[in-house]
């Protein structure tokens, strides 16, 4: 067929180059496990489709020709040329471009999304590392963009730790709506030769089979799901990356310089753009639902472009975008350097233990809350009109503006006082800090122990299916078992 000159720049040629770069070998894959799933029928001359693929994988695909439409049709055809149009027939009983195409697509996500999940795990890692390191590193602690309370820098990236657990968690489970086989559904309505779709699913390393054939050939909600987990993972991380920015911006988190720039007019800059960079990354993350829910919007149910080769090169972007984002962030945290002293300096007048100064009146039985409130308060705004600070608070100042003089008063303006009696459940004493580590530590572990193992199972699946797929065949059937 010859199509016309601007269909074959923009869809073809397009189609055809990204599946030659990033798909080739998973419909090698698909069709090595149709080929089987067929010769354990006993279809004629389907185990020498079989090992026709394994020959011709050896190979690389040509470029695109423009006579032949995509990769599949490009198989087909060196297929029939090389061995003949018995086998290459045998190889399309009963199999559409549907499923086949869907089954590379939900593969090659697959791939791309245990990376991402490594790439999580390990700026986790870093962050409980760090976060163990820093237990007793105070940091001023903000809300509503104003000093607000002590904390440890320790505390701080702990809690993002826990915040990103479940990031991991929701990209956990987009894998595992994305990590089911829908090969032998055929157009829609399944294969009319009755190839046994588990096998299928699990030579091919996936984690189950999508159960109705008509929807595996017409959801797109994999990719939606993908893209919205990828989404809320960046908002997630742009709160570490503004924090960041904020402390590199006063001093107390200096990124090192292989991974900053200079100015081409002020010799005395070294910027921190890694992290700019990893911003905008974030940035592209954010617009992927809007692009994945218009291509699926308001599609009929069933096969279309829009949501099946429509959302591979987005989705390849937004993979991407998001590999580089945390591997970039996990690097900035590794190389460069928190500055204690900055991170405290909002600890100095000693304004944000305001708070611990109420509590220490009430459950000293001093005063009832509502009246040491007041009194504190009252104190504060004397010591601003007269351009003091907490810090310099003595015993008779307390007397004068609290009616208490008790050196214990004192004592609750000291930060680390503060952390000490916060010994709930992850909270930011010690024992509290200590307690969590342990748990995060341990929660981490059972996840990248199960990471492993999804990827041994693919990784040892498709080893089997390129390197002895006949042995495939060695199988019990369903019927024998």
């Amino acid at each position: 067929m010859r199509w016309h000159n601007l269909y074959r720049r923009w869809v073809l040629q397009r189609h055809f180059r990204f599946a030659k770069e990033h798909l080739a070998e998973h419909f090698f894959d698909a069709l090595m496990a149709y080929a089987l799933g067929l010769a354990r029928l006993g279809i004629p001359e389907a185990k020498e489709a079989a090992w026709a693929l394994s020959e011709l994988r050896k190979e690389p695909i040509p470029g695109f020709s423009g006579q032949l439409e995509d990769i599949f049709f490009t198989i087909d055809f060196h297929l029939r040329e090389r061995f003949g149009y018995e086998v290459a027939g045998a190889l399309r009983r009963g199999l559409s471009r549907n499923d086949l195409d869907l089954t590379v697509f939900r593969a090659y996500a697959c791939e791309r999304l245990l990376r991402i999940l490594t790439t999580l795990s390990d700026l986790r890692r870093e962050l409980l590392s760090l976060g163990q390191t820093h237990r007793q590193t105070l940091l001023t602690a903000y809300t509503h963009h104003r000093p607000a309370q002590p904390t440890t820098l320790g505390h701080y990236l702990t809690g993002v730790e826990n915040l990103l657990s479940r990031d991991y968690q929701r990209l956990r489970a987009a894998f595992q709506t994305t990590d089911k086989c829908p090969l032998g559904a055929s157009t829609l309505a399944g294969s009319p030769y009755p190839v046994d779709r588990k096998a299928l699913a699990r030579w091919l390393g996936f984690g189950g089979t999508l159960e109705h054939t008509y929807d595996a050939i017409a959801a797109g909600d994999w990719a939606l799901e993908i893209a919205y987990a990828l989404a809320g993972m960046a908002t997630s991380l742009s709160r570490l990356v503004a924090d960041l920015l904020f402390w590199a911006e006063q001093g107390g988190f200096l990124v090192a310089e292989k991974i900053s720039q200079g100015s081409s007019i002020m010799p005395q800059k070294v910027n921190p753009v890694v992290l700019e960079h990893v911003r905008g990354f974030l940035a592209e993350l954010m617009g992927g639902p809007t692009t994945l829910g218009h291509l699926n919007y308001s599609t009929p149910f069933g096969d279309v472009n829009d949501h099946g080769p429509a959302v591979l090169e987005p989705l390849r972007g937004l993979f991407y975008a998001a590999e580089g984002a945390v591997a970039l962030l996990r690097v900035a945290l590794q190389e460069s350097r928190f500055v204690p002293e900055v991170l405290a300096q909002g600890l100095a007048d000693r304004s944000v233990l305001a708070s611990e100064l109420v509590d220490a009146l009430v459950s000293g039985r001093y005063l009832t809350l509502a009246e040491a409130y007041p009194r504190v308060q009252g104190m504060l705004r004397q010591l601003s009109r007269e351009g003091r600070t907490v810090a310099e608070l003595g015993l008779d100042d307390l007397h004068s503006h609290l009616g208490f003089g008790d050196p214990e008063l004192l004592r609750a303006l000291e930060p680390e006082r503060f952390l000490a009696r916060r010994k709930v459940l992850g909270g930011a004493a010690p024992e509290a800090q200590a307690a969590y580590l342990d748990y995060a530590l341990q929660r981490l572990r059972l996840e990248r122990l199960e990471l492993k193992e999804l990827k041994s199972r693919r990784r040892k699946a498709l080893r089997i299916l390129a390197q002895n797929p006949l042995g495939l065949l060695a199988e019990a059937s369903p019927q024998a078992r």
